[in-house]
């Protein structure tokens, strides 16, 4: 272990000019050859032998293995200065004014040899350098010795001072760049670490639903009573909820991170919403005897303009957490509004509170407030950074104030114009009848799944493997509704529904909703002008499909493709 008063920065210089000893014996030479003429030979033969002697001592010494007192090295240093400047410190002497260009050369050269080796240590640069600056700043007498006229030392005195200024300069730029590439390596180290963590962690989280699938699978199919069967179903679903929660994440994410995530402003059911909120958690807080309450009900407006899905995408990740995490007291939702209409929808829990240091963690991506988390209450860490980034993508924000032992307030602040109300269209979903239905997807598992969901909802349903396929039964004979992915082989979603509309047939006009694993504005919009009727992303809910069916069979404006 080195001693205390050994410098870590300094004995980085020293170990660099170790392997840059051999660069230096060959400078000397260079030196020997080219300025012994200008020195005298005899002077430049003794400089060559006292300079040799020096690095070979200096490599000794540093292969010793031993870590120099930190006044040794700068002695060191500023000793291999003193007598590398001396070299053109003869100029002057011995040859008059030419050697006296060649010296301030010399000494220029060593300057910024100094300002390029000594960026990790000041003291290893002043070290270095003080001996340059003596030397240049007896140039300016060195010329008056030499017949140059005061005017001309002046001048002398002052190029003198602009290249010790600039060297200076030079040292500190390059400093400031060595530790900002330091401090960018160490936090692409830290990322990397993280995102390793979190890959293990993703691929830990989807092996537990994958397997409770498996299981529950091969259980439904051994068993024979009804009951035993539900039970095995139900845990197939949750399990595939699971996963698609954990999808939702790293897709939420990749959008941000690529600045493709998109929030809508459309009037919705401000109330509402907050209580279908409210209930929809209502029986996991029961289920953890925790007090769940709704303050502040009747200040929120009705309806409000705003981006619904992405509110109740932060609430739910607010309760989700809030409940995890705590074990006795209350979950409490709080609506307030100040007088410049911004509002603020609070979740407020009595659990165990945050340190200042794991709140600054907290709404960074793939990390969590606790290393320990992860494996006590999983997830994967990315909801509140997805949370905060939607928030200021509506033009609010997302804090929180916590202290350790009290509990945790997090605060959704957003405006919020309100709207006169609108009248709500019912869904019938499920119980729509005589529908002949065309199902267009590459995947034989989601055609079947399609099937399953609304087999029950259709007198009629009809599969086609591609976009080829799907217009050749569409010309055949009439839908009511076609479901279209949009990546497939041969032909695709959006350019077999572009020559659907393009072309007269019995099909023309009929909904088409597209299955998609992306709806981005632009996406969504490439879609609209392809001519399709709506959307459903992938994976799909059931109530999200019968939702999206009913929308498109209700509107009586035919879609038509946009052409350029």
């Amino acid at each position: 272990m080195a001693p205390a008063h050994t410098s870590p920065d300094l004995m980085d210089v020293l170990a660099a000019r170790r392997s840059q000893a051999r660069f230096r014996i060959g400078v000397a030479v260079a030196m020997l050859a080219g300025f012994g003429s200008t020195v005298g030979w005899p002077f430049a033969f003794g400089w060559f032998a006292v300079y040799i002697a020096l690095q070979v001592f200096e490599h000794l010494l540093l292969s010793s293995g031993r870590h120099l007192p930190t006044r040794a090295g700068l002695a060191l240093l500023s000793a291999n200065a003193v007598v590398f400047g001396a070299y053109g410190a003869m100029g002057p002497v011995m040859d008059g004014s030419w050697g006296l260009v060649c010296g301030i050369v010399l000494m220029c050269g060593g300057l910024l040899n100094t300002a390029l080796t000594s960026q990790k240590s000041l003291q290893a640069f002043a070290a270095s350098a003080w001996p340059f600056a003596v030397y240049l700043a007896a140039m300016p007498f060195a010329a008056i010795t030499v017949g140059a006229q005061v005017h001309h030392a002046v001048a002398l005195a002052i190029s003198a001072t602009l290249i010790v200024s600039c060297t200076v300069m030079i040292w500190r730029s390059a400093a400031r760049a060595l530790i900002a590439e330091g401090e960018a390596r160490a936090r692409a180290e830290a990322a990397d670490a993280a995102k390793s963590a979190f890959v293990a962690m993703v691929s830990h989280e989807l092996r537990t639903p994958i397997s409770a699938i498996l299981a529950g699978a091969a259980e439904a199919g051994r068993a024979e009573a009804a009951a035993a069967r539900g039970s095995s179903l139900e845990l197939i679903g949750s399990s595939a909820r699971m996963m698609r929660a954990l999808l939702d994440d790293l897709l939420d994410l990749s959008k941000i991170e690529a600045g493709k995530m998109g929030v809508e402003v459309t009037p919705f059911a401000l109330r509402r919403l907050m209580l279908e909120t409210v209930r929809f958690w209502a029986p996991e807080a029961r289920r953890r005897n925790l007090r769940f309450r709704l303050e502040g009900a009747r200040a929120i407006p009705a309806w409000v303009e705003g981006d619904p899905t992405r509110i109740r995408q932060v609430l739910n990740n607010l309760f989700s957490n809030a409940l995890k995490f705590t074990e006795a007291g209350s979950v409490t939702l709080k609506f307030t509004a100040d007088r410049d209409g911004a509002s603020t929808l609070s979740v407020i829990d009595t659990g165990p509170g945050m340190s200042a240091e794991q709140i600054s963690r907290l709404f960074t991506p793939y990390g969590q407030a606790s290393d320990s988390i992860a494996r006590t209450h999983g997830g994967t860490g990315l909801g509140l950074n997805i949370s905060r980034e939607l928030a200021r993508l509506m033009g609010g924000d997302l804090g929180v104030d916590s202290t350790l032992g009290q509990g945790a307030a997090f605060h959704l602040g957003l405006r919020l114009p309100p709207v006169a109300a609108r009248v709500d269209t019912v869904v019938a979903g499920e119980e729509r009848r005589d529908l002949r239905l065309l199902i267009v997807d590459d995947h034989e598992v989601n055609r079947r799944a399609f099937t399953l969901i609304l087999q029950a909802a259709c007198d009629e349903i009809a599969v086609a493997h591609d976009g080829v396929e799907a217009l050749e039964q569409l010309a055949a004979r009439p839908f009511d509704l076609v479901l279209m992915d949009l990546n497939m082989p041969r032909m695709g979603g959006m350019e077999a529904v572009r020559r659907l509309r393009a072309e007269p047939g019995p099909n023309r006009t009929t909904p088409v909703i597209a299955l998609t694993a992306s709806v981005a504005p632009k996406e969504m919009a490439a879609c609209k002008a392809a001519g399709m009727s709506g959307f459903v992303m992938k994976p799909v809910e059931a109530k999200e499909l019968f939702a999206a069916m009913d929308s498109v069979l209700t509107d009586q404006a035919p879609p038509t493709a946009l052409t350029a």
